[in-house]
């Protein structure tokens, strides 16, 4: 019964760098949404209803599997949610539904930066080598100012699905730090709250 941790907000928030902590800590598998955008990026480029299509095709098989695997303890998934869209919402409703069909524990963690240091972050080493779409600082910082004027990619309130929701901020904190406080949290059974 492997429990799912998702981990969201915007594009250079820290997401990458938090699940990659929080799995050494925890075991969990490290499952970050550029594996899947990035390898149907390769075939069809970014973008479009074939991209679109084909990722959350992969996406549904690689986490259908993984819920129903014991073998594996945790899956630790990113991703950027516009929560203005409904279909999204959807979305994260059902993977977490395929999680607990089979006894795993749901929670969302929300990471919060300013747009200026999400910027800042674009083009450094540790980001590139996870996502090489992010080799060109100067496109994916344009791409940074865009989607913050076309998506709401963290709630400014509450979690619009029931489930255990963490909160995070990424500039006053590491990204070890944060892992270790969500470790404890899930270690504790907390039901959620703000940091």
């Amino acid at each position: 019964m492997p429990n799912l941790i998702v981990l969201f907000g915007p594009p250079a928030v820290g997401k990458a760098a938090v699940g990659h902590e929080l799995a050494a800590l925890t075991g969990y598998r490290f499952f970050h949404n550029h594996l899947t955008a990035d390898a149907v990026a390769a075939l069809f480029g970014w973008g479009g209803e074939t991209f679109g299509r084909m990722v959350k095709a992969i996406r549904e098989t690689l986490l259908t599997e993984a819920a129903s695997d014991a073998s594996i303890p945790g899956v630790i998934f990113t991703y950027v949610w516009d929560l203005r869209s409904d279909d999204e919402t959807a979305t994260m409703l059902h993977y977490a539904q395929l999680f607990e069909r089979h006894g795993g524990r749901v929670t969302f963690v929300e990471l919060l930066a300013s747009l200026e240091t999400r910027i800042a972050r674009e083009g450094s080493a540790f980001r590139v080598t996870l996502k090489p779409a992010h080799r060109d600082a100067e496109a994916a910082r344009g791409r940074q100012i865009e989607m913050a004027e076309k998506y709401r990619m963290n709630c400014d309130g509450a979690l619009p699905l029931s489930y255990p929701h963490l909160k995070f901020d990424t500039e006053t904190q590491e990204p070890n730090a944060v892992a270790i406080a969500v470790a404890r949290a899930l270690t504790l059974g907390q039901d959620g709250g703000k940091t």
